[in-house]
């Protein structure tokens, strides 16, 4: 696999030309209505008109975003039976959480819920057990070859097995991070248009951002500097780790083209020195102290090693921070936050480091559970959710990019995401995929323990980084036999 190469040997250029051609795959809650009645393009095809037997309760284990925003009339607007009851539940918020409810349910053969939303990242161990059902045996081949022409291809690849390439699972969302800022906190300090405008194409360093948000901070009335994502839990080994690993020039295996294999025949280098670097970074841009290569400022509080991202959400739209790293669905709340207000919000991609900027490549996808006992049904549902018009209205009421290049003209038209579209396209040009292997579960459970513990100065860099070589070197060996 090439340095081009994403998930599981998908070509990045190809990735790129579908997710990031337009360039504004922000998750938006821009104006329109539910989105009914697209016509025939995208559009859910179901069994019969009337439902034809097809009936009952079908629960969807999806998210907070889902509830009460009209989502099951959207899908049903877009072709499912109104026989049948769509049931949205709120998981846990957070990625792992969600993973062992559904390990849990999946052990326990309940039939309950009929579908899920799984990480793209974590989706793969259980199509490789046969935790998820087989789509592409279970429907039309007319419907498969158009999820496959239609959707984002990397997410289309996370959704399918390793080995027999059958699609189990349809793209729901793609996502990937920004740095959302108060640009009126900025100004207050000097700052211009010009320096907003720079940064949407060409990002500043760690060391430049750093004393940006300081003197933003000093300036200002926020309480926080720069949040982020520093709890130990999934979301730190795949996602906001990663992102500093890789823009010091860091890797867990050497690079990208040993992200996914083979296991066991790949170096294992998250001891090197440019990793160490990475683990440095990220303490740095919490407590100071130079141990970095870069001049990182401590712009970032102790508490960020116990947030995610509802946390930074929730801060930064209260105004309490001067920037924040988080998904593109958080620009849509803090437009929404920041309207009417003194506030201004702007969007940059991640700051670089001596490798560049790289923003960790995420997104979920629509699986159904082999236990239920309404698969009819919920078919009815994947079907309708695959419609241009319900991810239209994902988009609408969720901030959720639909995961069809064919619609990101629909994003780019977009009120509340159209101005950010140059930093948007910038940072789809720059994703760094996670390491989602058969081994990657537990292995993510190491890192995320120890650069926590480095976060919280319990460990040095230099400790963090040995234990995770040692770890994941075991892993590995065992692995392979």
């Amino acid at each position: 696999m090439s340095d081009d190469s994403t998930d599981h040997g998908v070509s990045r250029r190809r990735y790129l030309t579908a997710a990031g051609a337009v360039g504004a795959a922000g998750l938006a809650g821009c104006s329109g209505g539910s989105g009914g009645g697209d016509g025939n393009t995208g559009g859910a095809t179901t069994g019969s008109s009337d439902g034809g037997g097809i009936g009952g309760t079908v629960t969807v284990f999806s998210g907070p975003q889902y509830q009460d925003a009209g989502m099951a009339k959207a899908l049903h607007e877009a072709g499912v039976p109104d026989s049948i009851t769509i049931e949205l539940t709120r998981p846990p918020q957070e990625s792992g959480g969600k993973q062992q409810q559904l390990r849990t349910a999946i052990d326990a053969e309940s039939a309950d819920p009929d579908l899920v939303l799984t990480d793209n990242g974590w989706t793969i161990p259980f199509i490789a057990r046969g935790d998820l059902v087989n789509l592409e045996a279970e429907m039309s081949d007319e419907f498969i070859s158009r999820v496959r022409e239609e959707g984002v291809e990397s997410m289309i690849q996370t959704g399918t097995h390793p080995e027999t390439g059958d699609l189990y699972s349809v793209p729901a969302f793609p996502d990937y991070p920004t740095i959302q800022y108060r640009k009126d906190l900025f100004k207050a300090a000097g700052y211009s248009e010009d320096d907003f405008s720079t940064w949407r194409t060409d990002p500043p360093s760690w060391s430049e951002f750093t004393q940006a948000v300081s003197e933003a901070k000093q300036n200002g009335d926020a309480d926080y500097g720069h949040v982020w994502q520093g709890n130990n839990y999934v979301g730190l080994a795949c996602c906001t780790f990663n992102e500093y690993l890789t823009s010091m020039g860091g890797a867990f295996f050497g690079g990208q083209e040993n992200l996914f294999g083979p296991v066991g025949d790949r170096p294992v280098t998250i001891g090197d020195e440019k990793a160490i670097d990475g683990i440095e970074a990220a303490v740095d841009i919490i407590h100071g102290g130079g141990q970095a290569p870069m001049d990182i400022s401590g712009v970032s509080p102790l508490e960020v090693a116990g947030w995610i991202e509802p946390d930074t959400k929730s801060i930064f739209e209260n105004g309490n921070a001067v920037t924040q790293r988080n998904w593109t669905y958080a620009i849509g709340g803090g437009a929404s936050a920041f309207e009417g207000t003194d506030m201004e919000m702007d969007v940059m991609p991640l700051p670089k480091g001596p490798n560049g900027s790289w923003h960790a490549q995420g997104g979920w996808i629509l699986s159904m559970n082999p236990y239920s006992d309404n698969k009819e049904s919920a078919k009815e549902v994947i079907r309708a959710w695959w419609s241009d018009s319900f991810l239209k209205h994902q988009f609408d009421a969720a901030n959720f990019m639909p995961p069809k290049p064919s619609l990101y003209s629909y994003v780019q038209e977009s009120a509340t995401y159209g101005p950010y579209f140059e930093a948007l396209q910038f940072s789809t040009q720059n994703l760094i995929p996670r390491p989602t292997t058969s081994v990657w579960p537990n292995q993510r459970k190491i890192i995320a323990t120890e650069v926590n513990a480095a976060l919280r100065q319990e460990k040095s860099a230099t400790e963090a980084a040995t234990a995770m070589q040692e770890q994941l070197s075991a892993i590995e060996k065992q692995a392979s036999g």
